[in-house]
């Protein structure tokens, strides 16, 4: 018997799948999806010192993604691992899945050797207290960006 659910690393292979669940996801909160964020996916699915992207994957049924990037960081000591989004349709919220799947991308990121992992996630995120579950400590962060943004973080 299979799992019900599966996080799937992104690859050419499934560049299709990921790419049509980052979009739908993104529409779905109204956020938008353009050649510039494609570029990045897509540098990630043939690039593994870049970062990785996850497909989430119930029953056969691309239901989120997430994305991670990697730098080096000499206030963190090392090889950094960045959770930069984590995102379910509104269909799979509210079942436990989103804990689990990050759990499932922390044990992967354990193997792949980066020293920390670290998330960017807004206080108003409804997946923030998730991240205090599965150990993430909350740390003060002020973000300054040259560019006008959109997104979760």
């Amino acid at each position: 018997m299979s799992r019900a659910w599966q996080v799937v690393l992104g690859s050419p292979v499934n560049r299709r799948d990921i790419l049509g669940i980052v979009r739908t996801c993104r529409e779905e909160t109204g956020r938008t999806f353009n050649k510039q964020y494609e570029s990045a996916i897509s540098r990630f699915l043939v690039d593994a010192s870049a970062g990785r992207i996850y497909l989430i994957d119930v029953r056969g049924v691309p239901a989120g993604y997430a994305s991670v990037s990697f730098q080096q960081s000499v206030s963190w000591g090392g090889r950094l691992a960045v959770l930069e989004e984590l995102q379910l349709l509104k269909a799979y919220e509210g079942q436990g899945l989103a804990q689990r799947v990050l759990r499932a991308i922390i044990g992967d990121l354990e193997n792949f050797g980066p020293d920390v992992v670290v998330a960017y996630v807004k206080e108003d995120d409804p997946l923030a207290a998730v991240y205090e579950i599965v150990g993430f400590s909350r740390t003060a962060l002020i973000r300054y960006s040259d560019q006008e943004s959109d997104e979760s973080c």
